[in-house]
């Protein structure tokens, strides 16, 4: 529960524990240190009925009882204030334990992640989109993009679309990413990752990266940038994060699945499930993600050696060749 909480989260925390305080008001009990059993009943009174409108002071109600997920996030801001204040954290407290595990009895589900994304891009739908991409500006930009996004680990979209030139570091063994800040590193460190040659250039990050810049002639600031339509123009902003969702649905609509299956993790979660199918160490796959939890790294799967470790070493190749060798043996 410790670490740097993301400004939206702190204001989902600010608003849960004003909830609770106003709450132990009305029922006479002390917020802090709070009785894990208070703590069991409020959750249960969320599960059941949701916010209570004396409680929110004026603010908008959420309609209904909470979900999973809200009710976790609401006992995730008590225990956070708890650890702030000097108390123990009561997350781990054998009552409220056991109200989470009947909460999610209850609801009949655990956290789920967002429907966005939640199909991953793993090794053979990655190679089926990139066969779709052709030489138009706009999907020159989409193929180094992708391929970079996706053989670096699976980054976010904020981190892909966050890219400026000076991030990036060529050498004869690939090119080093410098991302200076993700999503888990509220701190501002840097995180480096490397882009590694491909032997089928059609599936290599490092040559899609260079021919974009190349034809684009970016030489500072956003490298994914957004492409006008009728003018074929690019243009000085980076595109949104969402834009890399929706490129990526743009291209599997085309092979006739669901776009709709597909979005913002989609890159990420698919990295992550072929380097576990292909056999890649856990410590290696978090190092590249970036994942602080082997837990929530797991929950995609359906150094001085960035270059010889990485997780992405060679794994395109070793994907292609297992899809040709089947090839060949079918004929």
């Amino acid at each position: 529960m410790a670490g740097a909480v993301p400004t939206n989260t702190r204001r989902a925390y600010e608003l849960d524990l004003a909830c609770f305080a106003s709450w132990c008001a009305r029922h006479g009990v002390r917020p802090m240190p709070a009785e894990p059993k208070v703590i069991r009943a409020y959750l249960f009174e969320l599960a059941d009925q949701g916010r209570d409108e004396r409680d929110l002071r004026g603010k908008r109600r959420p309609k209904g009882p909470l979900a999973y997920s809200a009710l976790m996030r609401a006992l995730a801001a008590i225990c956070v204030s708890h650890q702030k204040s000097g108390y123990l954290s009561p997350w781990k407290d054998t009552i409220v334990e056991e109200a989470r595990e009947s909460l999610a009895q209850l609801k009949g589900t655990a956290p789920k992640k967002k429907k966005q994304g939640l199909e991953g891009v793993e090794e053979n739908l990655l190679f089926r989109v990139c066969d779709l991409i052709s030489d138009d500006i706009r999907e020159v930009r989409d193929r180094a993009m992708i391929l970079v996004g996706w053989q670096s680990g699976g980054r976010r979209q904020s981190e892909i679309v966050g890219a400026h030139v000076e991030h990036f570091k060529s050498s004869e063994k690939g090119i080093m990413w410098t991302i200076p800040r993700s999503k888990t590193d509220q701190t501002g460190k840097s995180h480096e990752v490397a882009l590694l040659f491909v032997a089928d250039e059609r599936y290599c990050p490092v040559r899609a990266l260079r021919r974009w810049l190349a034809i684009s002639k970016i030489e500072r600031g956003p490298v994914f940038r957004g492409v006008d339509m009728m003018t074929g123009k690019i243009l000085d902003a980076p595109l949104a994060p969402q834009g890399v969702a929706r490129r990526v649905q743009h291209y599997v609509k085309q092979l006739g699945l669901d776009p709709s299956d597909f979005g913002g993790h989609s890159i990420r979660s698919g990295f992550i499930t072929t380097a576990v199918k292909l056999g890649r160490k856990e410590a290696d796959i978090m190092e590249a993600t970036g994942h602080r939890d082997v837990r929530t790294m797991r929950g995609y799967v359906r150094r001085a050696g960035l270059f010889e470790e990485a997780a992405g070493r060679g794994l395109i190749d070793e994907a292609l060749a297992r899809r040709n060798a089947k090839k060949e043996s079918s004929e």
